[in-house]
């Protein structure tokens, strides 16, 4: 029984350090995004339709932004300029197999077609902001 207050407190120490440490990343990369600064999320991009997640990284610099694949996929899907948020849900169905189990599915529309970004929650709101349209 002794055994078990030093692992109950490493536990309760260990999810402290994470949960402040996850807050502060989030505070840095909110202030970032407020200043007009770069501001790189790694995300999914899968055209609907298809099982197949592509991934990439959403940059949000000042005056617009950006979708930057990975050099191992430079043929891969790419977001198209006209990109609009059609909603935002939970994965559903084989989606809950192939990603992050926290990650939200934000159904885009475009003149292209449709596609769907995959992003974890502390990410989403920036991707929305910039996707969503005026008015």
């Amino acid at each position: 029984m002794s055994g078990v207050l030093p692992f109950v407190m490493c536990a309760l120490f260990g999810a402290l350090v994470a949960g402040l440490y996850l807050n502060e990343r989030q505070g840095r990369l909110a202030a970032r995004f407020l200043d007009g600064r770069r501001v790189a999320i790694p995300c999914r991009i899968s055209p609907a339709g298809s099982d197949r997640w592509v991934r990439g990284t959403f940059v949000i610099a000042s005056g617009g932004w950006s979708w930057e694949r990975p050099p191992s996929h430079a043929h891969g899907p790419g977001l198209p300029s006209d990109a609009r948020i059609v909603r935002v849900r939970r994965p559903e169905g084989r989606e809950r197999n192939r990603l992050h189990h926290r990650a939200l599915v934000v159904e885009c529309a475009s003149g292209e077609g449709e596609f769907r970004l995959a992003l974890v929650p502390g990410q989403v709101e920036h991707v929305v902001m910039v996707l969503a349209p005026a008015g």
